[in-house]
């Protein structure tokens, strides 16, 4: 069937399922080339991580802005904008002389994926009916899942036929294509569009806030949690966090309307991610210390049992989508977290001998969890705000996401460390090969008891969410309304299972 052809539903996932998945593989393809970087431009591996840093910060930190501004100029348009910028950037990436002009252009692709992730999920929601939301939330979450899982493998293979300018070069025919795709399956509704114009002040704080928590979050074990650089980036977090609160309760069309918070589900579930993310993201860091420095397993050996959490994402995730429009069991979410939990609790008795399918047994439970949570908690965040500023709330979770995996794996490491430092008798380390296996093993286990009562806390507040809601959303004081208080969720149409 030609695609001109199909719903318009349809024709829309497909853009930007495409987007999504070269979105995601981009966060995980530039780590396998961190020892190539290191060896190709002279310069230590805490250098080089700057590439792959840099790119979450400014994607982090611009999200929420481009989710607004898709909400305020059009989501098509902010969505097509970023991949023409991302294009850019890998062009430029490709031509770099010097690891500072890669982490610059690595910059200039994170400004493109944050107009990208923070308008995607926004553009399914409003082409698709209410009730069958779940499922292509759920696809989402599949596509997102196979990004993860092929990323390394790709990114291995390229650096495998050529230098690691490959990386790039060879990705610009496709996001060409993602572009094409786009501009000619998305449609952009000229309705529900809000009046007024973007919060800059509110999304230079905001962006400050964000950016400079998260890179002090992720620093702090390497510059020491006491350092003046540590102390002047909370200093700036916290002020930038005071200012953008002021000023989002004083202008009339806000970059995150605070009052969102005060609705229990978007609050509550953008909490439970946070802290499911805090959990999950102990697995991708922990593992690679176990496998490789504890086992002594190769870096493909690696990268294949790591695979097993994205690749129950792909297997699982539109299915649980599916059984949410269904069934609407309004405490999905938390058993899929409470799996989770359970699958880090797992993980925290592997031992020198555990073999390869029992290691991989315990990283599928999280990823069944994982894949049970995230579409129906995505599916509950989309369909708790106005359709006004559904570009809002997938910019929220778009950085739930990132926030939750950047602090959660600050928090790994510094477990890891403190434990295996301890157990080896050290005052500290700087490097996981000081340490006898027997150590870093003790530090691995604790800091998964850590990740498992972190998404622990995860189900319990999860389990507050109550099962529906509607949205009324006033004008900060003394102010003007300018936001649609018409909701995203409703019941189908009597006889209707399907809506085009």
């Amino acid at each position: 069937m030609p695609l001109q052809n199909l719903a318009y539903k349809w024709r829309a996932l497909i853009a930007v399922t495409f987007g999504t998945y070269m979105a995601t593989m981009d966060f995980s393809i530039i780590n396998v080339a961190l020892p190539t970087l290191s060896d190709e431009f002279d310069r230590p591996p805490d250098v080089v991580v700057w590439a792959s840093l840099t790119a979450s910060l400014v994607s982090t930190g611009l999200t929420l802005s481009a989710g607004r501004s898709g909400d305020l100029f059009g989501r098509k348009r902010i969505y097509l904008l970023g991949w023409i910028v991302f294009g850019i950037g890998l062009v430029l990436a490709s031509t770099a002389q010097s690891i500072e002009m890669l982490i610059t252009f690595r910059a200039i692709q994170a400004v493109g994926l944050a107009m990208a992730l923070g308008t995607g999920n926004a553009i399914i929601t409003e082409a698709f009916p209410d009730w069958e939301r779940g499922k292509a939330l759920g696809i989402v979450g599949s596509v997102v899942g196979a990004g993860l899982m092929t990323g390394p493998i790709v990114g291995g293979i390229l650096l495998g036929i050529g230098d690691w300018r490959a990386l790039f070069w060879l990705r610009i025919p496709i996001v060409v294509i993602a572009f094409a795709i786009a501009a000619w399956l998305i449609q952009d509704p000229e309705t529900d569009r809000p009046p007024g114009k973007l919060d800059i002040p509110g999304s230079v704080t905001l962006f400050l806030f964000l950016a400079a928590a998260l890179l002090a979050v992720n620093r702090g074990q390497s510059w020491g949690w006491s350092s003046p650089a540590l102390v002047g980036l909370v200093t700036l977090s916290v002020a930038s966090f005071i200012a953008f609160i002021r000023i989002e309760t004083r202008t009339s069309s806000p970059v995150l309307n605070l009052d969102l918070f005060k609705q229990r589900t978007f609050s509550i579930s953008i909490a439970a991610l946070i802290l499911s993310f805090l959990g999950q993201s102990a697995s991708i860091f922990l593992m690679p210390f176990y496998l490789i420095e504890v086992r002594d397993y190769s870096t493909v050996q690696t990268g294949l049992i790591l695979a097993t959490i994205p690749a129950m994402m792909l297997l699982l995730s539109a299915y649980s989508g599916q059984i949410s429009d269904r069934y609407n069991f309004p405490h999905q979410t938390t058993l899929g977290i409470l799996i989770v939990a359970v699958g880090l609790l797992a993980l925290s008795t592997v031992d020198g001998d555990t073999t390869a399918p029992f290691i991989m047994g315990r990283l599928a439970i999280g990823g069944i969890g994982a894949a049970i949570f995230m579409s129906p908690n995505s599916s509950a965040v989309m369909g708790s705000v106005p359709r006004s500023m559904l570009g809002t709330a997938a910019a929220s979770l778009a950085t739930g996401r990132n926030v939750g995996s950047s602090v959660g794996l600050a928090i790994s490491g510094a477990v890891l460390v403190l434990v295996a430092a301890n157990s080896a008798g050290l005052d500290s380390i700087d490097n996981a090969r000081e340490l006898p296996s027997e150590a870093l093993l003790d530090g691995v286990r604790a800091a998964f008891r850590v990740a498992a009562g972190l998404s622990l806390l995860g189900a319990i507040t999860s389990a507050l969410r109550p099962p529906t809601e509607r949205v009324s959303f006033g004008p900060p004081a003394g102010r003007r309304s300018t936001e649609a208080p018409t909701a995203v969720g409703a019941a189908p149409p009597a006889g209707c299972g399907s809506a085009e």
